[in-house]
């Protein structure tokens, strides 16, 4: 999270809430609204709070062991 700045943007799910988002800057580059999570999602979509979500089109996701 130290590496993401929140923005205005939010949208609304009518089965999940108000999702809020996030840009991340790496070398210079920003990449505004890359990120969003559902905060305080409705409560039967509890389980998903907090969580981080990508644009997978967006970010490629490397594991290094």
């Amino acid at each position: 999270m130290d590496l993401l700045t929140p923005t205005k943007s939010i949208t609304h799910c009518p089965y999940k809430g108000d999702a809020h988002y996030w840009s991340l800057i790496i070398d210079g580059e920003e990449f505004e609204d890359i990120v969003w999570s559902y905060e305080d999602p409705i409560p039967e979509m509890s389980e998903i709070a907090g969580l981080l979500c990508f644009y997978d089109e967006q970010v490629t996701l490397e594991v290094v062991s």
